[in-house]
């Protein structure tokens, strides 16, 4: 029995040794190779000039080597003599601790072969102090890692966004499964605007690194692996130079600027106040400037230009000349008396910012003066079904834009749409409000900022486009209105006398030597029961011959010709290399105690002021990001005949 026991033993010993010898080794091989991926440096992004908006810097860190720092025994010891190691290091460089004792062991646990980031971003002094550490540096190195930073700070940032860590429990990300990773060294990725929106191409191509282990874990060695790929660049349409304009002037209020290139959707500068500084995200977000820019009640962190949903006003009403005048329901010569107000069905009132009334006038002074009167009769005449709803479709309203950035869908309403939301059939009274951009009806500048580039540049509906490269070969074209050429030339001379007549409500808009066309707005809404208003402006020029077009709103503010005019002006000198006249400065209402706003005279924007006989929270708040709105009230309530 001994013998045959020791023939057996040694025949196993035989084919486990020599005969398979090589399976194992394989198997001891792979059990012992840890792969850990390697991020690539990401690319920039850059203005259509190439000035830099967003790069990349090393970041000097120091990395403790935890399997030069182990211990016998429990693996407490470990990590009591890593964490001495953490409190001598903070003396040596005049840092506080970055770690904690559970974080130590949290990284030992999972993630030993790696090297442990105790300090990021040391500055010279700190560096200078960690060399000149007279006691050694056993375990301790310095590890250099690409850091992103922002050098233009706040300008634009709505647009790049910025980026965050990755964390280590999302190391099963979908797109690295395929190549089976151990560990994921800490790598950046898009969380807002730009930089998320092309995270796959600024983000490159990671690499990767081969570190052989011991039998409990710790690094023995590393084999050079795959190189990480360099991410690639990304240029925007924008023109610093217009972004530091229209950001400049909209310092101190609250709203946003859509410039664009008519003829090709091109965006050349988008701004939003107010604004964040992108520096404060580098080299991560502390909770307490976080907490700070998302309680903030003005909301900085918010693309308005994009985001913001506002009731349009008055610089709606083209689109209701235009569906009128095609429809033959008037001709540019048709005259309506405006007594001060339209009398609804139901008796009650939608009054006319001219109290006294303009009385007979024609569709050019009635756009060129924003007649209320004119156009809620015109309105119901023609009525929202189906041509003006068609129109606004068409346009792009109540729909998302196809941008690269996200974006708000405002609202388009039908009667499908309010019999659910309200439990009524749509009425005069509706279309009366919608006529003058107010009720159920609400947009983005963005959109906006389209429509004044389809008044412009004969009909074509444009793709809004904020990337140069990489380029977008789709046309920029999405849809053409079937506007009659006769019917947009007469809004066009309304528009052009909105700027330039003397009794314009869009003159502080107006250039020396350059002529510009638009419409200006002013959008009430009920905000806890104090009426409000915002300052619209849509513009575009040269009118002869048009190459951008424009949208401005300004929240909580004046009328649209006092507050939004004069950043037309500002923004169209730049643009035209022209001096700003000093005097034309944008008016903001924020210091005054609600209800105490000034009424427009002159030359400021009329306002619409229907009877605020009903009260609703507004699907989406328009003009605000949270809270409960009041909406001017949708004449839904009327109990007149539809």
């Amino acid at each position: 029995m001994m013998v045959l026991g020791l023939l057996f033993l040694g025949t196993t010993l035989y084919r486990v040794q020599v005969v398979e010898s090589s399976a194992y080794a394989d198997a001891l091989e792979q059990h012992s190779i840890r792969r850990v991926r390697l991020p690539a440096t990401r690319g920039r992004i850059v203005d259509r000039n190439g000035t830099v908006l967003a790069d990349n810097r090393p970041s000097y860190c120091v990395a403790l080597f935890v399997e030069e720092l182990r211990q016998r025994g429990a693996w407490s010891n470990t990590i009591n003599a890593v964490d001495a190691l953490v409190e001598e290091l903070e003396m040596v460089t005049g840092r506080p601790r970055e770690i904690s004792r559970s974080e130590i062991a949290r990284h030992i646990e999972r993630r030993r072969p790696l090297p442990l980031l105790a300090w990021k971003g040391l500055d010279e002094r700190a560096l200078a102090r960690l060399s000149e550490y007279p006691h050694g540096r056993r375990g301790v190195d310095v590890y250099v890692q690409p850091e992103r930073i922002y050098p233009l700070k706040d300008r634009a940032a709505h647009l790049i966004g910025y980026v965050g860590r990755r964390q280590p429990e999302q190391d099963d990300q979908e797109e690295d499964r395929e190549e089976d990773y151990d560990f994921y060294l800490p790598d950046l990725v898009g969380r807002d605007g730009i930089e998320k929106s092309f995270d796959n191409h600024l983000a490159g191509r990671p690499g990767g690194q081969l570190i052989r282990v011991n039998a409990i874990g710790y690094k023995h060695e590393a084999q050079t692996g795959r190189e990480p790929v360099r991410g690639r660049d990304v240029t925007l349409t924008i023109d610093l130079r217009l972004q530091q304009v229209a950001e400049d002037v909209l310092q101190g209020l609250r709203g946003a600027i859509v410039l664009l290139d008519c003829q090709t959707g091109e965006v050349l500068a988008m701004a939003s106040a107010p604004r964040y500084d992108l520096s404060q995200f580098v080299p991560t977000l502390p909770h307490s400037v976080w907490n700070r820019l998302s309680k903030n009640p003005t909301h900085p962190l918010l693309n308005r230009a994009t985001y913001g949903i506002y009731p349009p006003g008055s610089i709606y009403k083209p689109v209701i000349s235009l569906a009128a005048l095609d429809e033959g329901i008037i001709t540019a010569e048709t005259r309506v008396n405006c007594p001060g107000y339209y009398l609804m069905p139901n008796d009650s009132k939608i009054r006319c910012w001219h109290l006294a009334g303009h009385g007979e006038i024609r569709l050019q002074q009635a756009i060129a003066e924003s007649c209320n009167t004119y156009f809620c009769h015109v309105g119901v005449e023609l009525g929202y079904f189906p041509r003006i709803y068609n129109d606004s479709k068409l346009l792009g309203l109540g729909q998302r834009p196809d941008f690269e950035l996200p974006t708000a869908a405002g609202n388009l309403p039908t009667d499908e749409w309010k019999r659910d939301r309200w439990g009524d059939g749509w009425r005069t009274g509706d279309t009366a409000n919608l006529s003058i951009g107010q009720g159920f009806i609400t947009a983005t500048p963005l959109q906006m900022a389209v429509m004044a580039a389809a008044f412009a540049n004969g009909g074509k509906v444009l793709r809004p486009r904020l990337v140069l490269e990489p380029y977008d070969r789709r046309p920029p074209v999405v849809a053409q209105m079937p506007w009659k050429a006769s019917s947009l030339s007469a809004v066009r001379r309304g528009m052009y006398d909105t700027v330039n007549s003397t009794r314009g409500t869009g003159v502080r808009a107006r250039i020396e030597g350059h002529t510009l066309a638009g419409k200006t707005g002013t959008a009430e809404y009920y905000d806890h029961g104090v009426r409000r208003k915002h300052a619209w402006m849509i513009a575009y020029g040269p009118f002869e011959d048009p190459r951008y077009a424009m949208a401005v709103i300004v929240e909580n503010s004046d009328s649209g010709g006092r507050a939004a005019g004069p950043i037309v002006h500002h923004v169209f000198s730049a643009l035209f290399a022209q001096p700003v006249n000093p005097a034309i400065v944008p008016e903001s209402l924020d210091d005054l105690e609600p209800g105490t706003a000034p009424e427009p005279e002159g030359a400021g924007e009329p306002e619409s002021r229907p009877e605020p006989d009903v009260e609703r929270s507004a699907e989406v708040p328009p003009g605000t990001v949270g809270g409960r709105v009041r909406t001017l009230p949708p004449a839904a309530a009327e109990r007149g005949p539809a």
